[in-house]
């Protein structure tokens, strides 16, 4: 049985974590299935969006302390394994698409930064949040280290890390973590609706504002400007920006295609 579940549908790609029995927690085989399944997201140039949810009664309990598939206390296979679950993250991070996180249940410690990892997240109000971590004694992985301080600050990103406290959905939208909590059961749902709703979009247009967001917070004012003079002049050429002023002039809705 595949841990890693994938559909493709009008341009939705979904990827569903699928370790049910172990709240699907990331082990080596998790690590080798989600970052093939993130890397056929970016590459394939039918996929407009992409959903990421986990199976059964949560998103993600984090790494699998008691079974990760390696050997723990073999440092060069630790390593290994979590540059295993980087190229996932980076995928992730980098696709010029959308990508939407539905949370349900735990999303903690490393399932909690892969959800982080999205662009967009919808939870459940019984969502849980937590950078655990430091109640078994490590250190955040798979980003935390990066996202948090990035979203919400230091002192606030250093108050989850340092005490590893759980929050909820409704905390979690107050902090600024995620974007939009929703009742029980519909989460995924929700998180298929609006990625469909992106994958209809102008894709080359949302993916260049993408990256040069992430780059936001490292450049000057300047350097933006100059990125987005030049992904200007390159999306102007696409046939969604076309269709876009024509739509416009004609007052109707844009039809867009994706290039």
């Amino acid at each position: 049985m595949s841990v890693v579940n994938t559909t493709l549908n009008e341009g939705v790609y979904e990827i569903e974590l699928n370790r049910p029995n172990y709240l699907n927690a990331l082990n080596l085989e998790l690590f080798l299935e989600l970052t093939e399944a993130v890397r056929e997201a970016k590459q394939n140039p039918a996929v407009r969006a992409c959903l990421l949810y986990g199976n059964g009664r949560g998103f993600c309990a984090g790494g699998d302390l008691k079974d990760f598939g390696i050997d723990p206390s073999n440092p060069n296979e630790v390593r290994e394994f979590l540059q295993k679950g980087h190229e996932a993250i980076i995928d992730l991070y980098n696709m010029e698409k959308p990508v939407i996180a539905a949370v349900h249940g735990p999303a903690v410690g490393a399932g909690c930064n892969l959800a982080f990892a999205c662009d967009l997240i919808v939870a459940e109000e019984g969502a849980v949040f937590s950078e655990i971590f430091a109640k078994v004694g490590a250190i955040p992985d798979l980003g935390g280290l990066y996202f948090l301080p990035q979203k919400i600050g230091m002192h606030k990103a250093a108050e989850l890390i340092f005490t590893g406290k759980k929050i909820n959905a409704q905390t979690a939208l107050d902090y600024g973590l995620i974007n939009e909590v929703v009742a029980n059961g519909q989460g995924i749902e929700k998180g298929r609706e609006l990625a469909q709703q992106l994958a209809n979009g102008p894709t080359k247009a949302l993916g260049v504002a993408k990256r040069i967001m992430h780059q936001s917070a490292h450049l000057s004012l300047e350097e933006i400007l100059e990125l987005e003079a030049y992904g200007q002049s390159l999306i102007f050429q696409t046939r969604d920006f076309s269709e876009g002023r024509k739509a416009f002039a004609e007052k109707r809705e844009a039809r867009f295609m994706g290039y």
